[in-house]
């Protein structure tokens, strides 16, 4: 063991906790592993793994960067988010997001430290958001990017690209680990904000913050404005629904043209019945509202109950559905897939309660808008456009008996 360069890193660990507290406190915590088996760095969602030859070679500044960077992999759990994808590519999209986050701080890393591909852009984007772009890119640049370093992980005598290597298959961190994990985050938040700090913006999504709530009814609009061939205004709210709590908008008859719908219900069982009456109303005000057919489908672990060219409020109390069991939301995609459906539109209306999908397809991603019945706790924005239904009252209400219909068969 080299003790000059263990002095070196320790060193560096307890100046971090002077510049960055928040990231300070979580990483005294962590086990810094040496490890010449290694080329650079590395870790294993668990425990920081360097190359003494490697950061033997590097300032101060740059093992800092390091550090930063291999914790940050840590705290935003790419691990347990990778969920079956590609191994290097997900690495590259992790890597972007957080060597972006660092070079904004002001830190910048040894040579070979990888940032987002021109023509992938340069915009706060989530990793899973950076993955889908770089699996589906058609640019030849991105492609004899990712087979570059694709060919430098397969051959470890020559990898020396980059510091950020998540190494290899390890399992994502148990339920009791990623307690602990948390657990040691709400301290470091705490010793934080006592000596007037904040945590990171970028660990808001997982930790800290709910996201904001945005009615669905204003993406519908922002649906139409950016598929309208002519210039489109916003439209006013539908003031006679305000008391009801209802969230439908007012428009123009000439605004109001949504072509055919696809909307893609959960029924699974974590939906209680209430939640199913919202989603029901809100399909209802959408057929009062606008000039649209709707395709209605039930989904839970399998796509079910498809009803098709809903026309009227009338046509959907026939709809009546059926929930329980579990959910995978892979049983949509499949069932677009398998029908070879492109929809111009396509609501999912679920409380978000699923694993991630691996992949999502581009084009079906500018055309959907996910509405989530609360908060679920994770980004969702990799589906497309996310929206939340505003609190309201009671479904139980009497103004809403003819959503109760549905359920009553009456």
């Amino acid at each position: 063991m080299n003790q000059e360069l263990k002095d070196r890193i320790e060193d560096v660990r307890a100046n971090i906790l002077l510049e960055q507290p928040f990231y300070g406190t979580i990483l005294s915590h962590i086990p810094l592993v040496e490890d010449e088996s290694i080329d650079t760095a590395a870790t294993d969602g668990r425990r920081i793994i360097y190359s003494p030859e490697y950061m033997g070679l590097l300032k101060g500044s740059e093992i800092k960067f390091i550090l930063l960077h291999e914790l940050l992999h840590i705290l935003l759990l790419h691990f347990s988010r990778r969920k079956g994808r590609d191994r290097v590519i997900w690495n590259i999209a992790t890597d972007y997001v957080i060597n972006m986050t660092l070079r904004e701080s002001g830190y910048y890393g040894p040579d070979g430290v990888i940032y987002p591909h021109y023509n992938l852009g340069w915009e706060e984007k989530s990793a899973e958001v950076y993955y889908d772009e770089l699996y589906n890119s058609e640019d030849e640049s991105v492609k004899k990017m990712i087979d570059s370093v694709r060919r430098l992980i397969e051959k470890p005598e020559i990898w020396r690209l980059t510091p950020s290597d998540l190494l290899g298959d390890y399992e994502e961190l148990s339920p009791e680990e990623e307690e602990v994990l948390r657990r040691m985050i709400k301290d470091a938040i705490k010793k934080t904000v006592d000596i007037g700090g904040k945590p990171p913006e970028i660990l808001s999504e997982l930790y800290f913050t709910k996201p904001k709530n945005l009615p669905w009814e204003s993406l519908l609009r922002e649906y139409l404005q950016e598929n309208e061939a002519d210039d489109s205004s916003y439209f006013r709210p539908e003031r006679k629904y305000l008391h009801m709590g209802m969230i439908v908008p007012g428009a123009d008859p000439d605004e109001t043209d949504l072509g055919e719908i696809w909307a893609f219900v959960d029924t699974s069982g974590s939906i209680s019945e209430e939640t199913i009456m919202q989603f029901m109303t809100q399909l209802k005000q959408v057929l009062s509202s606008y000039s649209c057919t709707l395709n209605l489908a039930y989904w839970d672990t399998d796509v079910s109950d498809v009803h098709k060219n809903i026309c009227t409020k009338e046509d959907l109390l026939n709809c009546k559905p059926y929930w329980g069991g579990g959910t995978d939301v892979k049983c949509v995609y499949e069932y677009i897939e398998k029908n070879r459906i492109r929809p111009y539109l396509m609501l999912i209306l679920t409380d978000g309660y699923f694993d991630d999908m691996p992949m999502i397809p581009k084009s079906l991603q500018n055309s959907t808008i996910m509405v989530l019945s609360g908060d679920c706790g994770r980004d969702m924005r990799r589906y497309g456009k996310v929206a939340r239904l505003q609190n309201r009252k009671s479904l139980r209400n009497n103004k809403f008996q003819i959503e109760r219909d549905i359920y009553n068969g009456d």
